[in-house]
């Protein structure tokens, strides 16, 4: 359905500006919405290609903007934070992700940045001991 080169798709985004195709003569799928004109698979695909550059899910963005913009902009932790969420998580993983899960994954990645992950940085603070060590 979706690999027929000579059919003609919608290019569809949803609220997350997520972005794909859709075949022309099928209901949208809830959530999505046409963009343009019913054209070529191939432009449909190269036209996504042009416009979905960051493919991280709108509200992750804003969630990360909205950190950016706090006022620990500047801190290690934000900025190490920030490093580690795009080093770990993968986009189709972030895709799938509610808020709620997106919110706790970044509040766990805090004691990574904070006792420090990377053998070239220096930790914030020491580790605690592990329960029963």
């Amino acid at each position: 359905m979706f690999d027929d080169d000579n059919a003609k798709y919608f290019v569809v985004v949803n609220s997350e500006e997520q972005y794909s195709i859709w075949p022309e003569g099928r209901d949208l799928p809830d959530g999505w919405t046409a963009v343009g004109v019913a054209r070529p698979r191939n432009e449909c695909l190269d036209h996504i290609e042009r416009v979905w550059t960051d493919m991280r899910p709108k509200s992750v963005r804003e969630a990360l903007d909205r950190a950016a913009n706090s006022e620990n902009s500047g801190s290690f932790a934000t900025q190490g934070s920030r490093m580690v969420l795009s080093q770990l998580v993968d986009a189709d993983e972030l895709k799938a992700m509610s808020p709620e899960e997106l919110r706790n994954m970044l509040a766990n990645l805090d004691d990574d940045v904070i006792y420090g992950e990377d053998e070239d940085e220096q930790p914030l603070a020491p580790r605690p001991a592990a329960d029963g060590a």
